[in-house]
């Protein structure tokens, strides 16, 4: 058993009259987004994972308030500093949980990035993943360098990698997270992406946690790509507990093992089936033993484990894929 606490915490951004940042607005964006975290801090979260850019304001208009100009998003990238930085840390420190914070980060090099800091429950830097495709708008418009790693970050509570906003659209990168099988991937973005945030949980084989920018809905998704908590129309906040300790098995063979697990084990072992997709999430409820302890003392292939021996199979009998 593995339980993890992610707390998904969106919001407007906030407005500001001129497109230069004063030293007040800053404090203003640090006292928005401080009061966002607190009402899901009573939850004592593992994980608070905020949107893509939450940081950086848009300037109040008519009919509907602006994103800053070009020159300005540049100024403001180079000149926020620390400060929102180390107010998340702060909190993450008192509350002993870790805080994503996505945004612009500047390299010892002077490059730019998109990219996501996951402060630690110290306050320190406990891994940092830059957006392997920026937009085109990032890259010819302000210079955002291109990230060339895929993140795999072994945390206290499991293995996280990420995406973020136009990252989703790309087969390379979904391919090279699912590599490095991750338990949780935290997706920070601007736009929802639709199916591809379920898609890319089933695929990966992973939870998925998606914190978007409002009116669009966060979401966490399951490894079999089913949604199972995500915020409201009211307001764009949500917790959920998790279980990190689980497998994927295909239904095909194993069905009278399952139940048989299941007799074995009772409570301690949930089996979850979303319907349609012939597999089910096997997930572990007990410190005594692991979900692949449990499928391996009946015999149990995990879904790609199973998958790779049907295309053996095949190949044995001369037929190749595609």
């Amino acid at each position: 058993m593995r339980q993890t606490t992610v707390s998904l915490v969106s919001g407007r951004p906030v407005q500001i009259t001129e497109p230069r940042v004063t030293d007040a607005e800053y404090a203003q964006i640090i006292d928005y987004w401080t009061d966002r975290i607190s009402r899901i801090l009573p939850d004592r979260p593992d994980l608070v994972v905020l949107p893509e850019m939450f940081d950086r304001p848009v300037v109040s208009g008519q009919p509907a308030p602006g994103q800053l100009p070009q020159e300005a998003k540049e100024e403001y990238a180079h000149g926020k500093g620390t400060r929102i930085r180390d107010a998340l840390a702060e909190i993450a420190v008192e509350h002993h949980t870790y805080i994503t914070y996505p945004s612009y980060r500047i390299a010892d090099d002077g490059t730019v990035h998109n990219s996501i800091e996951f402060i630690g429950r110290n306050g320190g830097t406990a891994a940092v993943y830059d957006k392997i495709v920026p937009t085109l708008a990032e890259t010819a418009g302000m210079g955002v360098q291109a990230g060339d790693t895929v993140l795999a970050a072994d945390l206290d509570f499991g293995r996280v990698s990420a995406a973020i906003c136009f990252d989703l659209n790309f087969e390379q990168v979904r391919a090279a997270v699912a590599q490095v099988r991750p338990q949780l991937i935290v997706f920070p973005s601007a736009y929802h992406g639709g199916l591809m945030q379920n898609y890319w949980a089933l695929s990966c084989r992973s939870y998925f946690a998606g914190c978007v920018n409002p009116p669009n809905r966060s979401a966490i998704i399951n490894p079999t790509g089913h949604e199972v908590a995500s915020t409201s129309t009211y307001d764009w906040l949500i917790t959920r507990t998790i279980n990190l300790d689980y497998a994927l098995v295909h239904l095909d063979r194993h069905r009278e093992k399952l139940l048989a697990l299941k007799g074995r084990y009772g409570r301690e072992v949930l089996i979850e089936d979303p319907g349609l997709v012939g597999m089910v999430l096997v997930s572990s409820f007990t410190n005594e033993v692991t979900a692949d302890q449990m499928l391996a003392e009946f015999e149990i292939q995990d879904l790609d484990s199973y998958f790779a021996d049907s295309t053996a199979h095949l190949a044995e009998h001369g037929v190749k894929l595609p």
